[in-house]
This record gives C-alpha cells, structure tokens and sequence, in this order.
C-alpha cells in the first residue's frame, strides 16, 4: 500500500512537470503564431485586423501626437501608420525608442550608421521572431512604472545603520533558535525572549524602509524576468556592425554583465514575491529573512542599479533596430537610400511609392523635388493621386532618417527637415477657423525654412491644396507669396493645387517644374447611365488638362442636378 501511494505520488509530480511543460511549450508556439499572423496583416496593410489582433499594450499608447510638424499629415504614428508597419517592439521602451527615431530630424550620419545595423539584422529572421515572443511572454510594464524602479535602483539609501543591522541579522536568530530548542527540549530557562525582544526592535526599526524597497524593487519584476531569456538569446553573438557591437558591448561589459546581475536581481524578487507564502511568514520574524532580503537588494542596488536603465536602452535600441529589420526584410524590393553632404542637391526617386499602401494596389512613380530654387508643382484632378504623391515623398524621407528602408528603387535626398501642411482641422475649442488652422501650419513651415537658411540641412515643404481655406483670389495671391519666400529660403519641396494658374506668375513659372495626374472617363452600363471615372495614379509632365468634379457628381448619382454655367 506505501509503494503505491508512493508510486501514485511519484506518478502526480511527473505529470505536473509534464503540464508545466506543456504549457510553456504551448505559449511559445502561441506567441510565434500571433507573431506570423501580424506580420501577413502589415504585408497586407490590413490596419484593422493588425490592430485586434496586437496586445492591448502595443497599442494602447500609440497615438498621434498633436501639434508635431508632420506625424499626423504622414501617419507616423496611429493604427494604420509607419510606427505599425515595421515589425514588432514589445517593450515601451523600444516603441518610444521607433517613434523617436520616425518623428525627430535625425541627423543623416546616425540615419546612414542604422541604416547598416538594419541590414545585418535583416539577415536573422528567426533571431529576431524569438526575441519578440520572449518580450510577449513577459509582462512588460510601462515607462512610467520603469522609471519608479529606476528611481530605486539609482537612488541610495539613507539610513546609516546598515551595519549593525546587518550584524543583528547574523547573530540574533542563532541565538533565538538556540534558545527556544533549549526552552522546549530541555527545559532551559526562556531567556530566549531577550533575543526575540530584539528581533522585534530590529524589525520595527527597519520594516518600512524594507517593505517600501520591495514594493519599488518589484515593480520592474516581471519585466526583467522576460529580459534574462532575451539577453541569453543574445549572449555570445558577434556583429559584424559597429553599433550592434556597441549594444553587445553595453549588455556583456565585464563586471557590468546584465543577463548575470538580471538574473540575479530576478531571484532576489522571487524571494520577494515568497514572502506571501505562510511557511515564509513563520519562519521571517524569527530569521529575520526580511532584514536579509532588504539588505541583499541594497548590494544589488548599490552595484549595478546604476546600470540598469543603460541595460534596457540598450534592449530598446536592439529592439526598435530589429522592428525596422523586420520592415526590410519583409520587403526586399526596398532599398536604403543615399544621402549627399550637400543641402542644395536635389532629392530624387525612382519607382517611389507610399509606403502603407499594399503592394499590390501602390503605384510607384519616378519624381524629383528641387534643387533649391525650384518647386514640383502637382495638378490634377481630385482622387487621381495628388495628396498620395506628396505623403509617399514624406513618408519615405521620414523612413529615410530613422534609418530605415523606403519604398523605391532608388532614392538619393539631401539632409532634410521635413514640415507639411495637409491634414488641417478647424477646432471649435479654440475658436479656429480651418483657413487659420492652415495660416499657423504655413507659419510652422516658412519659419522652419527660414531657420534653415545657410545651415547644413534643408527644408523638404510639402503643401497640399495649399490655402483652401479662403476664395480663389485671394487664395491665389497669398499661396504665391508664400511660395516665393520658400524659394528664396533654399528650401525644396511639392506643392500641389486645383488651381492651375498659381504657377502662372512669370518668375513661379521659371522655378515650377509641373506634373500631373489625370484620370479616364468611361461610359457606363446602359443608355442613361453616368459615366465611370478610373485613374492610373500615374504621375505625368506639365500642367494637369482635365477636370472631374462635375463627373464625380454623377458617378455618386448626383448628375441630374440643375447646374449654372
């Protein structure tokens, strides 16, 4: 009968290891399957499956940003934007990492200098999708919750009686368990409670520093258990680019190695997180465990907490490298671009297209912006591709800094600054009117451009339907205006508007190279039916020769309207 419950209890740990096991196997497959579904999603620029099927926390944070001078013209940021579209980055601190990189005017040295990490670790598919499944097994906190550990793990503690502390840790308990096995088993005299009366002086003097340094220590907890696998995952790699280097570096420096004092600082919040387990709650008064736990987190801290944000930067930097890794190994038709010194040069393209648009529905077009002196006039009729044409050019120079793939076959640009003004709202709130909303766009723009001048960088404008918030006339003389002075900045840029004549000065007709988009009329099934509207998106030389808004009006059902010449 003992053999067999022995048998039988033998047989129940068995299967509890094996579940456990299972179990872990089963959210590793998890994790990699979720991850190969998002990434057909971006492949598709399917933005509303990707954003139900992405975790609550890799997108709950990750929103436009008001007042930036062209994350929301270009989607930098959002559900369908670039921050989306390159690959995973489970840790907030590597998405604040991207959408810095995507939304700052990086200088092109550090652009050119990503640019080569990006294409090492483009290389290391499976590299990259381990990474990303370990940051979605563990639960990463937000910034805000790291920096309440950081500001533990880098500050000092103010008590000064550490020592004695530490002294009565080690000899108390000795001589409390000796005196209560002598009390109990052979009838000493209970002199044990002079010690025990010490265990508890020593407890209510440093019980709330102790707890307080747990509460902060464990904050960052669950976090650091994901990174210790990440970092043995990338132990003992060697990189060919000096940046990654750099971060390898940064997480193996000698005595400041991280997956080793991770690790270690993991053990001691596990023993932290026992403290709730009631053999744990007997045996701590009379040990004095939580003076030993408090004492033994303030050697890690005063050891390598300094270290720890630098650790996770690091992380973050080799996370938000891999997502634009990620982005150019998905799409092998794109290409680095080149940037010239020279901030007169002019930025050119070829086979460019938007970046968000699935490949199989974006048409690319060859274009050039500049060189200063000049400006790329767009006409065209409404829906044939002009705004797109201006989002592509802005959309790629952004991907371009971050050090990132762009959508082309070719693309060489000076160091730009990139300002638009497209996506302009009025706002009620602060008694706006649009055509003011667009006038302190505008204003953003030509300062910026003014900033610019004689400096080593210049600034790509990009103006879509530029003043149409106010009347033709007075629409005409003031884009003009405003025009001129970008000309005169050294600035490069697209302007794109229905009015065909805005070019018609004699001096913008000198600087405008024109092009245009144009679209086909069909006529439609049966006698009565309106006609049917298809455009090529296909960007052409010169000043744009139709016009589709009456045509609009019936392919909508509307051409029965009564209508003055």
């Amino acid at each position: 009968m003992v053999v067999l419950a022995a048998a039988l209890s033998v047989a129940f740990f068995v299967e509890i290891v094996l579940h456990r096991r299972v179990q872990r196997v089963e959210r590793w497959e998890s994790a990699h399957a979720s991850l190969a579904r998002e990434g057909v999603l971006r492949l598709d620029r399917d933005w509303r499956g990707l954003d139900e099927t992405l975790p609550e926390g890799e997108r709950a944070a990750d929103e436009p940003v008001p007042g930036h001078p062209y994350a929301a013209d270009l989607d930098v940021v959002g559900r369908a934007s670039l921050t989306r579209l390159a690959g995973p980055v489970t840790s907030e601190r590597g998405r604040a990492l991207l959408r810095g990189w995507l939304m700052e005017d990086g200088e092109p040295e550090a652009s050119r200098t990503r640019q080569g990490a990006v294409a090492e670790l483009a290389r290391y598919r499976e590299l990259r999708t381990d990474f990303a499944a370990l940051g979605r097994l563990g639960a990463a906190p937000s910034l805000g919750v790291l920096e309440r550990f950081f500001a533990w793990a880098e500050g000092t503690s103010a008590r000064r009686d550490k020592g004695w502390l530490l002294l009565a840790a080690w000899v108390l308990p000795p001589i409390l368990v000796v005196g209560l096995i002598g009390y109990f088993a052979y009838g000493w005299l209970p002199w044990w409670v002079v010690p025990a009366g010490l265990n508890f002086w020593v407890l209510r003097r440093a019980s709330a520093d102790a707890r307080a340094a747990f509460a902060e220590a464990a904050l960052g907890g669950p976090h650091l258990k994901a990174l210790v696998p990440q970092l043995d995952l990338l132990a003992g790699r060697r990189w060919e680019h000096a940046t990654l280097a750099t971060i390898a570096e940064r997480l193996e420096r000698g005595e400041h190695d991280a997956r080793r004092h991770l690790q270690g600082l993991s053990k001691l919040l596990d023993y932290v997180e026992s403290r709730r387990n009631a053999f744990y709650a007997t045996l701590a008064p009379v040990l004095l465990l939580e003076i030993h736990l408090w004492l033994a987190l303030d050697r890690w801290r005063a050891s390598y907490g300094l270290a720890a944000r630098h650790w996770l930067e690091a992380l973050g930097e080799w996370e938000a490298l891999s997502a634009l890794a990620t982005l150019a190994h998905d799409h092998p038709d794109w290409v680095f671009p080149t940037f010239h010194e020279d901030p007169g040069t002019a930025l050119r393209a070829a086979d460019l297209g938007h970046p968000l648009l699935a490949p199989a529905s974006c048409v690319r077009n060859d274009v050039s912006v500049g060189p200063p002196g000049t400006f790329l006039f767009v006409t065209g009729s409404n829906m044939s591709g002009k705004s797109t044409l201006l989002r592509a050019l802005g959309a790629n120079a952004v991907l371009a800094a971050a050090g990132a793939p762009v959508c082309a076959s070719a693309l060489e640009l000076p160091p730009v600054l990139v300002r638009t003004s497209m996506r302009i709202e009025d706002s009620l709130s602060e008694g706006i009117s649009l055509f003011m909303a667009e006038l302190l766009r505008i204003k953003d723009v030509v300062q910026a451009a003014t900033a610019a001048q004689g400096s080593e960088r210049t600034v790509l404008y990009l103006l879509d339907e530029i003043l149409h918030g106010t009347n033709t006339a007075e629409r005409r003389i003031a884009a003009r205006g405003v025009v001129r002075h970008l000309l005169t900045t050294g600035a490069i840029g697209a302007v794109s508007s229905h009015d065909l004549t805005l070019a018609d000065a004699d001096d913008l007709r000198a600087a405008a190279r024109p092009v245009n988009f144009r679209e086909d009329v069909h006529d439609g099934s049966g006698a009565e039916a309106d006609p049917v509207l298809t455009f090529d998106y296909r960007l052409r030389d010169g000043v744009a020769t139709t016009r589709n808004a009456l045509k609009l009006l019936g392919a909508v059902g509307l051409g029965n309207l009564e209508l003055e010449e």
